[in-house]
């Protein structure tokens, strides 16, 4: 919102001095500063009084000084707007005690001769018809101006009131040499680079000042009962937004940041300040520290690179954008949540900048970048096709291959619906102990996110890092505008066995296999088995793809028992047939060994079928359950659990049912891609363990 529709904006400086040695040098000239500052149409904007916005003396007294701020606060009422009330002097008061604004002209005068200011605050505050108050306390011991809260929220506007202090040092300490004026006097007329287009009694001002002022502490206080009224209480316009208004406030603090490596003092706040200052200082040892030169030029070259991309997605994508498309498209960027969720929702300025300053580019590949312009392309219904603006773009950035690959992962959808899907991958220790789960959020193939949850022992510690795993994803598919539906969860072989993730409750009522369609992996593509190797395993998997994909593969090779009556009649069965070409099958489990049989079969094909439980009452019927329903597997077992536990029958298809009694392990193209994108940091099993797999 522009300042126009904000409260007209009224000022009231006190500049109190004292006689004798107490007597303030430069007092008057500080106060007639400030308060030039505070009137100037185009910084602080108040309506100039004169003699009645300004009040300097040598004994003002307490009567004069209470006159002159309640016709102050009666002009802004009048005209429903704000109050900034500036006190410069002395200050009095003992520990714990009320600030007093000595007024009477001399120290140690008696109290009634100076104002109560936290009591002087209070009245404001509690005065009715005015749209804020911002007070700034230049004294000794300022922090005693604070008001006691009783006061705001339980007086007669109830605490229905704006209000901001900014006091020159705390309660305890002495103040010198008007230093709270006379800074924020000169960062009102300089302007504080990458801070939006207000100075506010916010966090970026006291950094500044605090930077400024040596001695004695400056603080704030803000309280913001009241609604929403035009902007947000502001102290002054901000002169470096205008100067710097090719410049967002993300890219403001990234410039800001670098300058004041190299000097504190040195004052550069656009992209072509940075350039002159590079040219005139490329052959100066004095120019900085070498680090910090480096980060300056990494900066112009964000700049540039993020200049480049605003152009061109404000002239491809900016029309078609709206709030909640960029809140979609800076998560399919991969941008944190943090940035993504905050009140204000993030313009396509704030998005381009946080990619280009934070997106962590290397090697000249602004790859965050890359994605938020595949994303944009993707939300704005361009398909694969990247528009023509955007091909020029890419080259002259280098940034082809990163912007196509991510484009194609958005738009590969394995469920044949665009939505997220989430990744939980659980690591043992070598045993039946499940360490941690590691979470993914992926859309389509795209990787948008990823978060560790550790498990404490047990099953209950390993059901709560599942259910913090999913709250997890929940923000990003609030974001999406859909529900989570589908969970893969790959976990190693004794937990795959002995603990059905979709027969888990994460919550009271929330059985994983009831509210999500649930996809059960083997995880040796990621923690490969002993001795074998993460491309051993993506071989294998590879050629199972090829199997799968062959049109005479109608189903997956069944099992005998006889086949099954030791590992080594398994092997050697297994010996006849190549690496990954079958799906293996079991129609009833073996007496013994099952973990150790299950984990030969795993080896040797990522994929296996097998009852959920040991008794099978009629193997020939899953089997011909299995073979119709071979195309779409992984997802009809799905379906049919959840209608096996809510009791609905299927008597419309008959033949689906008996899938419920099935477990399946799935590997597909999905899953490949996905342990082939993981292969650089997958984790060996040690020499000395069994061939289980380790995390």
């Amino acid at each position: 919102m522009t300042a126009a529709t904000n409260p007209t904006r009224h000022v009231l400086v006190v500049g109190a001095q004292c006689e004798g040695g107490a007597r303030l040098e430069g007092l008057e000239d500080a106060a007639r500063a400030l308060h030039a500052a505070l009137v100037d149409p185009k910084l602080g904007a108040c309506v100039d009084r004169g003699e009645q916005s300004l009040l300097i003396g040598t004994n003002l007294g307490s009567t004069q000084v209470r006159e002159a701020v309640e016709r102050a606060a009666q002009d802004a009422r009048r005209d429903g707007g704000l109050l900034v009330l500036a006190l410069l002097g002395h200050g009095e008061g003992a520990e714990g005690a009320p600030l007093y604004f000595v007024t009477s002209g001399g120290e140690n005068a008696a109290p009634l001769s100076n104002v109560n200011v936290p009591s002087l605050l209070g009245d404001l505050l509690n005065h009715p018809g005015l749209a804020g108050l911002i007070a700034i306390v230049d004294t000794c011991l300022a922090g005693g101006a604070v008001p006691a809260t009783p006061v705001i929220i339980a007086g007669p506007q109830g605490g229905n009131v704006r209000f901001s202090l900014l006091f020159g040092a705390t309660a305890k300490e002495l103040a010198f040499d008007l230093r709270l004026s006379r800074g924020l006097t000169r960062m009102i007329e300089e302007g504080m680079p990458g801070t939006g287009e207000f100075l506010k009694v916010d966090d970026d001002l006291m950094e500044h000042l605090r930077e400024q002022i040596d001695g004695q502490q400056p603080g704030r206080y803000v309280f913001d009962g009241a609604p929403y009224f035009g902007d947000v209480l502001w102290l002054a316009r901000n002169r470096a937004a205008s100067l710097n208004r090719d410049l967002g406030s993300i890219a403001s603090k990234a410039v800001r940041d670098a300058v004041l490596r190299i000097d504190s003092s040195l004052q550069l706040s656009t992209e072509g300040e940075l350039v002159a200052w590079l040219k005139e200082n490329k052959q100066t040892a004095s120019a900085g520290p070498w680090a910090a030169v480096h980060r300056l030029r990494e900066v112009l070259a964000e700049l540039e690179a993020g200049r480049e991309t605003l152009n061109v997605a404000n002239k491809v994508f900016g029309p078609n954008l709206t709030e909640d498309d960029l809140r979609l498209v800076g998560m399919l960027a991969g941008l944190p949540l943090r940035f993504l969720r905050n009140e204000s929702p993030p313009t396509l300025r704030d998005l381009v900048e946080y990619a280009a300053h934070h997106g962590g580019a290397a090697g000249g590949q602004h790859r965050a970048l890359a994605h938020l312009v595949a994303a944009m392309t993707q939300v704005t219904g361009h398909g694969d096709q990247l528009p023509e603006d955007v091909v020029i773009w890419a080259q002259d950035l280098e940034l082809t291959p990163t912007v196509k690959n991510h484009l194609r992962e958005l738009n590969h959808q394995p469920h044949g619906e665009w939505a997220p899907r989430l990744v939980l991958v659980l690591a043992d220790d070598g045993g039946e102990s499940v360490v941690r789960v590691d979470a993914w959020l992926l859309f389509g193939r795209a990787v948008l996110g990823s978060q560790r949850f550790l498990c404490n022992p047990g099953d209950k510690g390993l059901k709560a890092a599942l259910a913090k795993a999913v709250a997890w994803s929940a923000p990003w598919a609030n974001i999406a505008g859909k529900r989570l539906k589908h969970i893969d969860v790959a976990a190693p072989t004794l937990v795959l066995l002995d603990w059905p993730p979709e027969e888990q409750f994460i919550g009271k009522y929330n059985k994983l296999g009831v509210n999500y369609t649930v996809t059960t992996r083997w995880s040796g593509l990621l923690t490969p088995p002993h001795g074998t190797t993460v491309d051993d395993m993506l071989q294998v998997g590879e050629q199972l793809l090829i199997s799968l994909g062959d049109s005479n593969c109608s189903g997956p090779e069944w099992l005998h028992i006889e086949q099954l009556g030791t590992v080594e009649q398994l092997q050697k069965h297994l010996s006849n047939h190549g690496f990954g070409q079958y799906v293996w099958a079991v129609a009833s489990l073996p007496e013994t060994d099952w973990d150790l049989v299950a984990q030969e079969l795993l080896e040797h094909t990522p994929a296996l079928v097998w009852p959920r439980q040991k008794d099978v009452s009629d193997t020939q019927v899953i089997r011909a359950s299995v073979g119709k329903h071979w195309q779409a597997l992984p997802q009809h077992i799905a379906h049919a659990y959840r209608q096996h536990l809510s009791g609905v029958g299927l008597s419309h298809d008959d033949d689906l049912g008996p899938l419920a009694t099935v477990r399946v392990a799935w590997h597909d193209k999905d899953w490949q891609a996905f342990c082939r994108r993981r292969a650089s940091t997958v984790l060996r099993a040690p020499d000395e363990m069994t061939y289980k797999e380790r995390a």
